[in-house]
């Protein structure tokens, strides 16, 4: 996929207003050879402050096996399709790129396991938005440079 086929696409995806607010996920990974890895559900809650232009949001990640994550974003607008992201366990920033209906952004973290372990991979994650209310997410996982994992995820706005 290329963000240029995604430009004349409707509706635009603006991340700070989609991520501002509460919002519901529904997740799976999908190994590398096809097989079902695990299932997630998503609470997620964002607000964006205009005079800073930054996003802040949380994403608590509940798994299958019983362990969790969470994820706290400090998003920053540098223009008007273009985003750079903290997160504690990010190695250096995370850089995303608008055009009309999707959103890509990509980095690398340390992903805890349910054992209490970390595994470092990379993400290149692909956010295209349906309508205000709905949006899905089809990343890459990799390790290495070489593609380990699959995600699928949806999202709604709830509040």
């Amino acid at each position: 996929m290329k963000l240029e086929d995604f430009a004349d696409k409707e509706p635009k995806f603006v991340l700070e207003e989609f991520f501002s607010g509460t919002l519901r996920g529904y997740g799976m990974t999908i190994g590398r050879l096809g097989g079902f890895q695990n299932r997630f559900t998503i609470d997620a809650r964002g607000r964006f402050d205009a005079s800073a232009n930054v996003l802040s949001l949380t994403e608590d990640y509940f798994f299958d096996d019983g362990h969790s994550d969470t994820l706290t974003w400090t998003i920053l607008k540098r223009s008007e399709n273009r985003y750079e992201g903290r997160e504690t366990l990010i190695d250096g920033t995370a850089e995303g790129e608008q055009s009309g209906c999707a959103f890509r952004w990509q980095y690398s973290r340390d992903v805890p396991d349910a054992d209490g372990s970390k595994t470092r991979f990379g993400f290149d994650d692909w956010f295209i938005l349906h309508d205000e209310r709905h949006m899905s997410v089809h990343a890459s996982l990799t390790k290495l440079g070489v593609e380990v994992a699959k995600l699928e995820a949806f999202y709604e706005r709830v509040g």
